[in-house]
């Protein structure tokens, strides 16, 4: 009897394992079915999108060298420019009257720097005779000292007088510079592709002012600066491919590259972000300087 249960038993598993292995066999998916799963359910494809401003690639801003009142404007975006052709004028009245004030000026010390010359030789002239009568004892010292303090006063005034041109002379400079750049000239041969001033604006000279006209030589590449965070930025390398859109072509997608990868000067929350930098052709010149645009960046 306990033979025959045992055998009953072992029977029983037996039975219950075959058929535990028919029902997963035929349970599970075939083996191209299963690779294929597993592809299908991996690593997510990453990227990263940003908002960025397109800007010309290289540009030639145009500032304001004096401060004034603006009283003329001819240039205008897109305007085409060529190098010393005049885009805009600032009131020239005070600047002429400084100028003319300033020649008027350098001029009577010159006049004064000749009178002073001639004395100061006439006075050195009568010391040279007074010095040969000194020595035949037919002129008191006194007087031979005296005539020798009248050159030296001389000789100082004349010294004034040339370094008292001479500053005139730099400030009569800087007037007619200053009178110069009230005409504002474009620097290169270009296309304009930025105003920021109108008639009767005063205008500042000032390092930090934004520029009146901005200027490019080439529409042709134009560049995307946008911000990432450390993160992203680890991930991203020089070379990586780009591609953005902008809402006037919002069926087109463009392809860039990157090219520049730096640290912002800027931080958000206390978390360091980078400036990208994505370059991309503009051979039909449909991508305009100001337009927004949204990139998305391949993920390494």
């Amino acid at each position: 009897m306990a033979l025959a249960f045992g055998v009953l038993i072992v029977l029983l598993i037996l039975a219950g394992s075959l058929w535990i292995m028919a029902n997963m066999n035929y349970n599970l998916a075939p083996t191209g079915e299963t690779m294929q799963m597993q592809l299908e359910s991996g690593p997510e494809f990453r990227a990263v999108t940003a908002i960025g401003v397109i800007a010309p690639a290289a540009t030639a801003p145009v500032a304001a060298r004096v401060p004034g009142v603006i009283t003329s404007v001819r240039c205008d975006a897109n305007t085409q420019v060529k190098a010393g052709e005049p885009c805009a004028a600032i009131d020239p009245g005070p600047y002429k009257i400084a100028a003319d004030q300033s020649e008027v000026g350098l001029k009577s010390a010159e006049a004064q720097l000749e009178r002073d010359k001639a004395n100061f030789a006439a006075k050195k002239a009568a010391l040279g005779r007074q010095e040969a009568l000194s020595k035949r004892r037919a002129i008191s010292r006194k007087v031979l000292a005296m005539t020798r303090k009248s050159v030296e006063a001389a000789q100082t005034q004349t010294e004034q007088d040339e370094a008292k041109v001479a500053d005139l002379k730099a400030a009569l400079d800087t007037a007619k510079t200053n009178l110069a750049s009230t005409e504002i000239l474009s620097p290169i041969d270009g296309t304009v592709v930025s105003r920021n001033v109108e008639l009767g604006q005063t205008v500042d000279a000032k390092p930090e002012t934004p520029p009146l006209f901005v200027i490019v030589t080439d529409r042709t590449p134009i560049h995307i600066e946008a911000t990432i965070s450390a993160q992203d930025s680890r991930a991203i390398k020089l070379g990586t491919k780009a591609t953005f859109a902008v809402p006037a072509f919002p069926n087109r997608q463009f392809s860039g590259t990157v090219t520049q990868i730096r640290p912002s000067p800027q931080t958000n929350e206390h978390v360091a972000i980078y400036d990208v930098v994505i370059s991309a052709p503009n051979p039909d010149l449909l991508l305009k300087p100001g337009m927004a645009a949204t990139i998305r960046i391949v993920k390494d």
